[in-house]
Protein backbone atom coordinates (compact mmCIF):
# COMPACT_ATOMS: atom_id res chain seq x y z
CA UNK A 1 0.00 0.00 0.00
CA UNK A 2 1.01 3.56 -1.00
CA UNK A 3 2.14 4.94 2.22
CA UNK A 4 1.33 8.76 1.16
CA UNK A 5 -2.19 7.83 0.69
CA UNK A 6 -4.62 8.12 3.05
CA UNK A 7 -6.34 4.79 4.14
CA UNK A 8 -10.37 5.23 4.16
CA UNK A 9 -11.55 6.02 7.53
CA UNK A 10 -15.43 6.93 6.83
CA UNK A 11 -18.29 4.88 5.31
CA UNK A 12 -21.23 6.61 3.64
CA UNK A 13 -24.84 5.65 4.76
CA UNK A 14 -27.43 6.69 2.64
CA UNK A 15 -27.60 8.39 0.00
CA UNK A 16 -25.92 8.14 -3.62
CA UNK A 17 -22.70 6.89 -2.03
CA UNK A 18 -24.17 4.70 0.49
CA UNK A 19 -21.04 1.63 1.11
CA UNK A 20 -18.81 3.78 -0.61
CA UNK A 21 -15.64 4.15 1.69
CA UNK A 22 -13.70 7.04 1.99
CA UNK A 23 -11.11 9.44 3.67
CA UNK A 24 -12.14 12.32 6.03
CA UNK A 25 -10.48 14.64 8.12
CA UNK A 26 -12.94 16.24 9.97
CA UNK A 27 -14.63 15.59 13.52
CA UNK A 28 -18.01 17.64 13.59
CA UNK A 29 -20.10 18.96 10.84
CA UNK A 30 -21.33 18.23 6.91
CA UNK A 31 -18.80 17.63 4.23
CA UNK A 32 -19.70 16.89 0.41
CA UNK A 33 -18.61 13.75 -1.30
CA UNK A 34 -18.47 12.97 -4.50
CA UNK A 35 -21.06 10.74 -6.16
CA UNK A 36 -19.91 8.20 -8.30
CA UNK A 37 -21.46 9.11 -11.32
CA UNK A 38 -23.28 6.54 -13.68
CA UNK A 39 -25.32 8.86 -15.73
CA UNK A 40 -25.07 12.83 -16.16
CA UNK A 41 -28.49 13.24 -14.21
CA UNK A 42 -26.87 12.12 -11.27
CA UNK A 43 -25.75 14.68 -9.13
CA UNK A 44 -21.70 15.14 -8.89
CA UNK A 45 -21.80 15.25 -4.79
CA UNK A 46 -23.77 14.91 -2.04
CA UNK A 47 -23.61 16.42 1.53
CA UNK A 48 -23.02 13.75 4.28
CA UNK A 49 -23.02 14.42 8.45
CA UNK A 50 -19.77 13.23 10.34
CA UNK A 51 -20.99 11.32 13.74
CA UNK A 52 -19.39 10.35 16.55
CA UNK A 53 -20.72 6.42 15.51
CA UNK A 54 -18.26 3.78 14.03
CA UNK A 55 -19.77 0.87 12.08
CA UNK A 56 -17.37 -2.13 11.28
CA UNK A 57 -16.71 -3.21 7.81
CA UNK A 58 -15.63 -6.65 6.64
CA UNK A 59 -12.69 -5.38 4.51
CA UNK A 60 -11.12 -4.04 7.79
CA UNK A 61 -10.79 -4.59 11.73
CA UNK A 62 -11.02 -1.36 12.64
CA UNK A 63 -14.57 0.68 12.71
CA UNK A 64 -15.32 2.92 9.97
CA UNK A 65 -16.83 6.78 10.89
CA UNK A 66 -20.46 6.61 10.22
CA UNK A 67 -21.17 9.46 7.40
CA UNK A 68 -25.14 9.78 7.28
CA UNK A 69 -26.11 11.23 4.29
CA UNK A 70 -27.84 14.83 4.88
CA UNK A 71 -30.81 14.69 2.57
CA UNK A 72 -31.29 18.23 0.78
CA UNK A 73 -33.90 20.47 2.78
CA UNK A 74 -37.40 20.08 1.16
CA UNK A 75 -38.01 23.92 0.12
CA UNK A 76 -41.36 23.92 0.74
CA UNK A 77 -40.33 23.52 4.68
CA UNK A 78 -38.42 26.69 3.51
CA UNK A 79 -41.25 28.36 2.73
CA UNK A 80 -42.22 31.56 4.77
CA UNK A 81 -45.08 31.16 6.86
CA UNK A 82 -46.76 34.17 5.46
CA UNK A 83 -47.59 32.14 2.32
CA UNK A 84 -45.64 34.84 0.05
Amino acid sequence: MNSSRPSHNAICLGGPCHGMLTHIDQDIGILTVPVPRRSPEEPEAARYRVTRERVHHPCCAEPFIALYWAEPPDPADSACPCGC
